[in-house]
């Protein structure tokens, strides 16, 4: 049976992306068409249907190091051209506020000065990412950052490479044992292990932002690394499924060929034989404002807004660095480092943003996010997460650019009827197992209104925090996620109206295996509110409906503040 590409895949097969290059130049940007936009994206020009006036630009910042000079010229062409500078959750730059006339010269301006924009949109290798100490961290183990220059040497600017996968390709590689990130969301991870007294990496494979990658059982010493990753590049490029658009990630050939069957595609591509996975060494640290590095120097943290950043700021932060001869990393988390501190101070303050959340562009930026996510993270219960380690990710839709499946509680932006007039609401998520890349979070609530997300997160952050655990994580693994999930919104929703203090824990036995007559009971005895329970319609659903038009219907609302 013959396969039909999908739209993308038939623009690349009437013309080669790279044969595009010599054509934009003469471009008309005020009337692009879709396949003009898709070629565009594979040398960072990004412009939408629904925005046509508007251009952005997405910077390669390889592994997060970016030079000195190199943040004072975005620092300067972004106050020349009133431009807004977004740190992206891979460690990269946009530029927003772009136009038909000024978007090129810009582009220009940025590859004079070594700052690279290609293959940083649509089906491209994407920007590189690893720990923010990579090689200076006091349990840096192996610098990755040799292994990831190389590894972009072999796609960066190479037409077999460009535009020519089949979606989207995010690649990790860390060397440290501590790291205050999870990559198992990428595509290809290669995480440390040790196998026979020698250190390397394990390779992970399928990661996606609703999804953990997979074990490959393949460990990979240092001077393999390489080698490897052009494997899985040849082989993703030779059979990756080219048809359904939204069913052409890595992840979706794995599920179709299974993990065996694609280590053999590989083999035709790696000369040596695979060696069984060793023993993975990654294990989690909490975000610091301060971190001492190996040499006895600190490293600051300087928090944007959530990925927001002014020309200004980064101008001071560029001269500050400068003259006490520091070096600038960004972070997936959306934030800069300054390394190289002589004593544990700063002339910085930490304000607003947080090291704990990661925040999707938002619909000031994306024209596919439902409102304005960066303003709204502003609204959470910020110092109380950073307080508790725990993480939250804040997508715009169901895309994931907040990663909102690969923390503790994860957010997702839409807009409901469900509780009076149509209005901005949260699916939220939790539970996620992300060190270890074991489970991502789970959907628990289908809506909950901004209006009262403050007061649902405290309740979870009470339980939390009541239930002696440290770690969030920890507290998911051997609490949350031995209950349903339709019982765990129940549960703090219930809560949340009675006020009660009363604890999972007590309960994790009786409920372990998800028994729904065990939960029922649990409800019961915690709160005694037969509506909490009731066997009409699905399990739990009534009396989620129930305590959420309670707590959250305005008109209702209204309507009884009318009566009175």
């Amino acid at each position: 049976m013959s396969i039909k590409p999908n739209k993308i895949e038939r623009f690349k097969a009437k013309l080669q992306p790279y044969l595009f290059l010599p054509e934009i130049a003469a471009l008309d940007l005020e009337n692009l068409n879709e396949e003009q936009r898709f070629y565009l994206r594979n040398f960072g020009i990004y412009n939408h249907k629904l925005s046509p006036d508007a251009f952005m630009l997405r910077l390669r910042i390889c592994a997060g190091r970016v030079s000195l000079s190199q943040l004072g010229t975005i620092a300067s062409l972004a106050k020349e051209h009133s431009l807004r500078i977004i740190i992206t959750a891979r460690a990269q730059i946009e530029l927003h506020g772009m136009n038909a006339g000024n978007i090129l010269g810009i582009r220009e301006k940025l590859e004079e000065s070594g700052i690279n924009t290609w293959q940083t949109l649509t089906d491209n290798f994407r920007n590189i990412v690893t720990d923010l100490f990579d090689g200076q961290g006091n349990m840096s183990e192996i610098e990755t950052y040799p292994l990831i220059k190389e590894m972009e040497a072999l796609f960066l600017k190479n037409p077999d490479y460009i535009g020519t996968l089949p979606r989207k390709f995010n690649t990790a590689i860390c060397g440290s044992r501590l790291s205050s990130h999870s990559f198992f969301s990428n595509d290809l991870y290669f995480a440390l292990a040790e196998k026979n007294g020698v250190l390397g990496f394990n390779l992970y494979l399928g990661g996606k932002n609703s999804e953990m990658a997979e074990d490959a059982d393949i460990f990979v010493p240092p001077q393999e690394v390489v080698s490897l990753f052009e494997a899985v590049a040849k082989t993703y490029i030779k059979h990756g499924l080219r048809e359904t658009r939204s069913k052409t990630r890595l992840f979706h050939l794995l599920q179709q060929t299974g993990i065996e069957k694609f280590k053999m595609y590989m083999q035709h591509f790696y000369s040596r034989d695979f060696q069984s996975a060793g023993t993975y060494l990654g294990k989690k640290t909490p975000p610091r404002k301060i971190t001492e590095l190996r040499d006895g120097s600190y490293a600051f943290c300087y928090r944007s807004g959530f990925g927001e950043i002014g020309a200004d700021e980064l101008g001071k932060i560029c001269e500050y660095a400068t003259i006490n001869r520091l070096s600038v990393r960004l972070g997936i988390d959306q934030n800069l480092y300054l390394l190289g501190l002589k004593n544990r101070t700063s002339p910085f303050q930490n304000k607003k943003g947080s090291s704990c959340i990661t925040v999707c562009a938002g619909s000031r930026y994306c024209s596919l996010a439902l409102f304005d996510m960066k303003k709204e993270a502003a609204e959470l219960p910020l110092k109380r997460l950073e307080k508790l380690n725990v993480t939250l990710g804040y997508s715009g839709c169901l895309k994931g650019c907040g990663r909102h499946q690969h923390v503790d509680i994860g957010l997702v932006g839409l807009r409901t009827g469900s509780f009076g007039p149509t209005q901005k609401s949260v699916r939220l998520f939790l539970g996620g197992e992300y060190t270890n890349g074991k489970k991502t979070a789970r959907l628990i609530l289908m809506a909950v209104p901004l209006h009262g997300l403050w007061d649902f997160i405290g309740t979870i952050l009470d339980e939390f925090e009541q239930s002696g655990y440290k770690d969030f994580e920890q507290f998911s693994k051997e609490i949350l996620n031995h209950f349903s999930a339709d019982f765990l919104a129940l549960w703090f929703l219930a809560k949340l109206h009675t006020g009660k203090k009363v604890l999972l824990e007590r309960y994790l036995y009786e409920s372990s295996t998800h028994c729904l007559e065990k939960e029922k009971a649990a409800i019961e005895t915690a709160f005694n509110e037969p509506a909490l329970w009731s066997d009409r319609g699905v399990p739990f659903h009534e009396g989620i409906h129930y305590l959420g038009q309670i707590l959250w219907n305005q008109d209702k609302k209204s309507q009884k503040q009318e009566a009175e």
